[in-house]
């Protein structure tokens, strides 16, 4: 299993963002890339489209047909992240073709517990929440209990 984080550049100024997070916990899971519309980064390129899923909070928000996915995330191997606000990953997936390729995955069913930034949609899971979801979904326990504990203690910091 490994995460690929596309991080919008503003996510890097913030000092809310749990994508951070991700990458100094599970240095050896997890990839940061920097979102760039006009250049697409050659490890995203070369990711294997049938064992990779998009995480993205909605198809509908996509504008792509809603299809069933042939890929679960149980047998997925690369997650790609949208890592910045709804708006951000909705901007970053429709002016990415290069994502288009690749399945989208909702997480459905979870609530967010994430307490440090305004207007989070109450069924929209941070970037942290989702890795500990993916990670808990393909057996890595203890490295969702570790992330999910960094988690909570950054949640609760202010």
């Amino acid at each position: 299993m490994h995460i690929w984080l596309l991080t919008h550049s503003e996510e890097l100024k913030k000092a809310n963002g749990t994508g951070q997070l991700i990458s100094s916990q599970l240095a050896q899971l997890c990839s940061v890339i920097i979102w760039q519309r006009t250049e697409p980064a050659t490890d995203l390129l070369n990711l294997p489209v049938d064992k990779t899923l998009v995480i993205y909070p909605s198809i509908e928000d996509t504008g792509t047909e809603s299809v069933s996915p042939t890929l679960d995330v149980e047998s997925a191997e690369h997650f790609i992240i949208l890592d910045g606000t709804w708006q951000q990953a909705r901007k970053m997936y429709n002016r990415s073709p290069y994502l288009h390729p690749f399945q989208t995955y909702e997480i459905r069913g979870q609530s967010s517990q994430y307490l440090r930034r305004r207007n989070q949609q109450k069924s929209g899971l941070c970037t942290a929440e989702s890795a500990i979801y993916l990670l808990r979904q393909q057996g890595l326990k203890r490295e969702a209990q570790q992330l999910e504990e960094a988690f909570l203690a950054f949640n609760q910091q202010h």
